[in-house]
């Protein structure tokens, strides 16, 4: 399946809800043994502005339905990287 992505406005909103997530999926809270801590990877503007988004790369089965409507296209993805993670873009030398 194709990554689809849901986009928030604030910098930390994507590993929030990530973590949020993990939680519903574990069916309890985060215990301080467990090792991973999200359900998705986040990806975060490099820049005070921009937000980040959470990468999804399954069907979304967690998520809300206004968040599953709410999902951007690959090419909207890389559209908020040239623009908020510039640097990230950027090949090496």
């Amino acid at each position: 399946m194709e990554s689809r992505y849901l986009k928030f406005e604030t910098k930390n909103g994507a590993e929030q809800r990530s973590r949020e997530l993990w939680e519903a999926r574990l069916g309890r809270s985060k215990k301080e043994e467990d090792i991973t801590e999200f359900l998705y990877a986040a990806e975060v503007s490099e820049s005070e502005i921009g937000g980040s988004y959470l990468l999804v790369d399954d069907e979304g089965a967690f998520l809300t339905n206004e968040e599953k409507e709410a999902l951007d296209s690959e090419g909207s993805y890389q559209n908020w990287r040239m623009e908020y993670q510039p640097e990230a873009m950027t090949p090496p030398e």
